[in-house]
């Protein structure tokens, strides 16, 4: 089940309790808006519901994807009689997640297609194109220029290995996704190096402290232990840089440390946590105010996400006008140059 499709069943759950109607009845409802000729998985929730399961209790067996996150919550809200309103926090960081989500394919668009524009059109142009002025050079007496000599150089072998590039590129994308699926320490490996990468690493690390801020602050205001809070935060993190950090931070805050020196200590290499952070972290601490300076930081965070992926979107446009006008300014005259030069080559 994807973002969206959880985001929709929260929602419509989340308005049927609050209307009064019984959770049965309201798993029902829902169900019955979706296609009746395919099985679907509020079936099976259904069912257990009916064999005496609480919804949290269905929903973590349930083969739909349900985090720990969400499961947890909707358990202290059964328990404590508040699941509507624990569905209503739920939502919103859900919508929150999607605005996130969005936001970042929005930025990640636009350039992976012209990327992928600008590949196609100087294959082709090497493929089909310079071999057409590689006739005309062969004429000429004398040494072509050695741009052009390169560019003709390129070009026979993009003919004659295009295929195997293509085969290469998908051999080694294919290689990539198993590693990603079934190693673990691939996925580490690369979860951290994306947050040792220049101007990459602020967006993620803004990404990252938002959504582990706000998920901790949820689980505050619910009621939730600090101790059990930073346990649920480290068992439904998407990225293994937040989940071992939660986990050492968890480990030190039982073994009586604050929590702004456990995350001083945790992230040692500053991946993570930037002294600022750091800071408010402490001051929310020592004044009793620890949930309200969750959700400051992030807001906060958020804030700054989207103010560094308007730079990033404005300064990717220009550069990659810049970089495609010398890629074909740079072909243009190496294809060019021997005919201006042709009153010395001939």
């Amino acid at each position: 089940m994807n973002l969206n499709d959880r985001l929709s069943f929260t929602i419509q759950l989340s308005t049927l309790l609050q209307s009064g109607t019984p959770l049965l009845k309201c798993l029902m409802i829902i169900r019955s808006t979706n296609n009746k000729s395919k099985k679907h998985w509020l079936d099976k929730v259904i069912q257990d519901i009916q064999r005496g399961l609480l919804l949290s209790q269905a929903l973590r067996i349930a083969p739909c994807g349900f985090d720990s996150f969400y499961c947890g919550l909707l358990e202290i809200g059964e328990h404590s009689g508040q699941l509507d309103t624990l569905l209503t926090k739920i939502s919103n960081d859900l919508i929150r997640q999607e605005t996130l989500r969005s936001k970042l394919k929005k930025i990640l668009t636009y350039p992976a297609c012209v990327l992928f524009i600008c590949l196609g059109m100087l294959t082709s142009m090497l493929i089909w194109v310079i071999p057409s002025f590689e006739h005309i050079f062969q004429s000429f007496s004398a040494q072509l220029p050695p741009l052009t000599q390169f560019l003709l150089h390129l070009s026979r072998l993009t003919q004659e290995y295009v295929l195997v590039f293509i085969f290469s590129f998908f051999m080694i994308a294919l290689i990539s996704c198993y590693l990603w699926v079934r190693s673990i320490s691939s996925q580490r490996f690369v979860d951290q190096l994306f947050l040792k990468i220049p101007i990459f690493n602020k967006l993620l690390q803004h990404l990252l402290l938002a959504r582990w801020t706000a998920t901790i602050a949820i689980l505050q205001q619910s009621g939730v232990p600090l101790l059990d809070a930073m346990r649920i935060s480290a068992r439904c993190s998407d990225n293994w840089v937040v989940h071992d950090l939660s986990g050492r931070m968890y480990q030190l805050l039982c073994q009586g440390q604050n929590i702004h020196t456990s995350a001083v200590l945790s992230d040692s290499n500053e991946l993570l946590f930037d002294p600022m952070s750091i800071q408010l972290l402490r001051v929310g601490e020592e004044s009793g105010s620890l949930t309200s300076m969750l959700n400051y930081l992030a807001n906060f965070h958020e804030k700054k996400l989207d103010e560094s992926l308007s730079v990033l979107m404005e300064t990717i446009e220009p550069m990659l006008v810049i970089v495609m006008g010398l890629i074909v300014g740079t072909m243009v005259i190496a294809l060019y140059l021997p005919l201006f030069q042709l009153g010395q080559i001939v």
